[in-house]
């Protein structure tokens, strides 16, 4: 069900929110907050990533190529 906000822009978002038609700005607004919220995510998800890979020990390459091989045989 849909909500209605009420938000504080600066500025510049205004004029950039003022040239969307009337009936496209609620699409807008809720498209960036989708795409803001998919990018946060996929963030802190790399960080995550990183503070695995400084934790867990190094794989040589060679290991990986024979698990995956191994992995396919079976």
């Amino acid at each position: 069900m849909p909500k209605r906000v009420t938000i504080m822009l600066d500025d510049e978002v205004w004029r950039i929110v003022e040239q969307i038609p009337r009936g496209a700005r609620s699409r807008a607004v809720n498209a960036a907050i989708r795409h803001w919220s998919g990018a946060s995510a996929r963030r802190q998800a790399a960080v995550r990533m990183d503070v695995l890979r400084r934790q867990l020990p190094s794989v040589a390459t060679a290991d990986v190529v024979r698990w995956i091989r191994e992995e396919r045989e079976r």
